[in-house]
């Protein structure tokens, strides 16, 4: 587990895709994407359409107080007749991370906890009470610009491109020197939570959870922006 505080590292959450206006946020304080998405001050989600971090200033997450990321894996155990030793073979990478805030607005509660706009929903009607916790659905599910419900296997959460995989949020990372930055893609949004502090200081948690492992940025400025593919699911 490492712990970050606020004014010690940057964050920009994007959507999996890199396709313009393919956002996620919030409208009438329901969940929305697509170019609803974009007004300033209702935006959860940008794009990955440019590489380079400091274009990604005015989406960065504001008044953050804490970083904590958690790596880890699963392992199945493989047992030797006659031998106390035993093999550790690794599944799935496991990686949580929680990122908090001074709450200023209700963009991360909506995005969580929902209601979302139906029409922004490929298989529902009315307003559902769920939030944006899946990312987009993908052109492999209708349109990529729609929600996803969570009711879809990841690998067929399909983008615009043969093979690319927009299922979930990437979250970027950038030290406070500029020259460490990393990318955590395919999060979905796993916990939410609110607490007033003692000096009166309303602050709000947000959970992001992947099973992917870890991407370095190729030269520590710019974002890795390459899609998850679906062989990797």
């Amino acid at each position: 587990m490492v712990y970050f505080l606020g004014r010690d590292v940057s964050v920009v959450i994007t959507t999996e895709s890199s396709v313009a206006l393919e956002t996620v946020g919030i409208s009438g304080n329901k969940c929305v994407s697509g170019g609803t998405a974009t007004s300033a001050g209702s935006l959860f989600a940008n794009p990955m359409n440019t590489a380079a971090f400091a274009n990604a200033a005015n989406i960065k997450v504001p008044d953050l107080t804490g970083v904590d990321i958690s790596i880890g894996a699963m392992d199945e155990d493989i047992t030797y007749i006659g031998q106390k030793g035993i093999a550790k073979v690794e599944q799935k990478k496991e990686i949580t991370l929680t990122l908090t805030r001074k709450k200023k607005d209700n963009i991360w509660d909506t995005i969580y906890n929902g209601p979302t706009n139906a029409t922004f929903l490929e298989n529902f009607s009315g307003t559902e009470y769920w939030g944006a916790r899946w990312g987009l659905a993908g052109s492999g599910v209708g349109n990529a610009t729609l929600l996803g419900d969570g009711l879809v296997n990841p690998k067929d959460v399909s983008g615009a491109e043969t093979g690319e995989i927009v299922f979930g949020y990437r979250v970027h990372l950038m030290m406070k020197s500029g020259a460490d930055l990393i990318s955590i893609p395919n999060c979905i949004l796993t916990s939410y939570t609110t607490t007033l502090g003692a000096d009166s200081v309303v602050e709000e948690t947000l959970e992001f959870t992947t099973q992917q492992g870890l991407i370095p940025s190729v030269n520590g400025t710019d974002m890795n922006i390459q899609e998850t593919l679906a062989v990797d699911f």
